[in-house]
């Protein structure tokens, strides 16, 4: 039975001290300067005669509070099974400044709910430090295909920049 518990310990020994010698090393107080979460609301509307289609929200909760975010699908979205997985260029505007961006992500028509990840690619003014953080959502969509008749899929996500 002692020989058992030592087997038993050896290994979870080992995976705690393998979960801190690989956690990040970063000071107290420095959350601010390495991560940014915010909250988005979004919507789609595919009305018809709309030119240009696409995902566009507002941001809150976070330093970028009340900027406008859009997300343009790119044409390499594919289907496979129940998922979506799809690509995006992103554009954050804070005033005059712009953050853009590329993402991956997948979205399950079973939950409507979706992730995806990217990096800022190009950021100007006050927001230029945040060129090659990375970028990660995660939140669900009101069912899709809508309703006969309604034009417009609203989503809403958490979405945080992780500094590279």
């Amino acid at each position: 039975m002692q020989v058992r518990k030592m087997a038993a310990a050896t290994p979870v020994s080992w995976m705690v001290v393998l979960l801190f010698a690989s956690a990040p090393g970063v000071s107290a107080g420095s959350d601010e300067a390495e991560r940014m979460v915010c909250d988005a609301a979004l919507t789609y509307d595919f009305s018809p005669g709309i030119a240009d289609p696409h995902w566009v929200g507002t941001l809150g909760g976070c330093a970028l509070a009340g900027a406008t975010i859009e997300f343009w699908e790119k044409p390499d979205n594919y289907i496979v099974g129940g998922t979506e997985h799809f690509f995006e260029k992103m554009l954050i505007t804070i005033g005059d400044d712009t953050i853009k961006g590329d993402n991956a992500g997948v979205w399950n028509f079973a939950t409507f709910k979706f992730r995806a990840n990217g990096w800022v690619t190009e950021a100007t003014g006050n927001w230029a430090y945040l060129v090659g953080y990375k970028m990660h959502e995660m939140g669900y969509t009101t069912p899709f295909p809508p309703p006969e008749g309604v034009y417009q899929v609203h989503a809403t996500a958490a979405m945080w920049l992780d500094a590279p």
